[in-house]
C-alpha cells in the first residue's frame, strides 16, 4: 500500500535562488531619460504653460539638470531671447566642474549645437526677409518711376491731338 501511495505522491520541486545581473543605469542614461520625459511633457503643454516654464528666474543657482531642462523649454518657447538664455545656461552646465554635471554635459553640447543651427536659421529668415523687403521696395520705386513715364507720355499724346490744325493759305 505504501508503494502505491509513493507512487501517486507528486515529487516536491525544487526551489533554486537564480541571481540575474542587473544592468547598473549610468548616471548619463539617467540624464538622458529625464531630458527625454521633460522634452514630452513640454511638448504637451499649452503656450501659456510653456511661457510659465521659462519665466525670469535665476538661472545662475539652477542645478544642472534643471538649467539643462530649462534650456530645452527655452529652445521650445522660442520667445525674444530665450535663445540666447538657452545658450547662457548650457555654457553654465559645460563650464560647471561639480561631478553632478558630468552626465548633463554632453546632453548640454547636443542642445547648444541645436540652438547654435536654429540660431543661424533665425538670423538667415532675418536677412531673407530683409532682402525680399527691400526688393519689394525696390519694384514699387520702379513701378512708381514708371507710371510717371507713362502719365508723362499720355500728357504728351494729349497735347498732340489737341493742337490745332494747320490752315493752308
Amino acid at each position: 500500500m505504501s508503494l502505491l501511495l509513493g507512487a501517486c505522491a507528486q515529487p516536491k520541486p525544487e526551489i533554486r535562488e537564480v541571481r540575474v545581473p542587473v544592468p547598473e543605469v549610468l548616471p548619463a542614461d539617467a540624464a538622458a531619460r529625464q531630458l527625454l520625459a521633460q522634452h514630452e511633457r513640454l511638448l504637451k503643454l499649452s503656450a501659456a504653460e510653456l511661457g510659465q516654464e521659462v519665466a525670469p528666474r535665476d538661472d545662475t543657482k539652477l542645478t544642472p539638470a534643471a538649467a539643462t531642462q530649462l534650456a530645452l523649454a527655452l529652445a521650445l518657447h522660442r520667445g525674444n531671447g530665450d535663445l540666447a538664455r538657452a545658450q547662457g545656461l548650457l555654457d553654465q552646465v559645460l563650464r560647471d566642474p561639480a561631478p553632478e554635471a558630468l552626465p548633463w554635459q554632453p546632453l548640454a553640447r547636443l542642445l547648444q549645437g541645436r540652438l547654435a543651427e536654429q540660431r543661424r536659421l533665425e538670423e538667415q529668415i532675418d536677412k531673407l526677409n530683409q532682402q525680399a523687403r527691400d526688393s519689394q521696395r525696390d519694384n514699387q520705386r520702379r513701378l512708381d518711376q514708371l507710371n510717371e513715364k507713362l502719365e508723362a507720355l499720355k500728357a504728351i499724346e494729349r497735347s498732340l491731338n489737341t493742337r490745332p490744325a494747320a490752315t493752308k493759305p
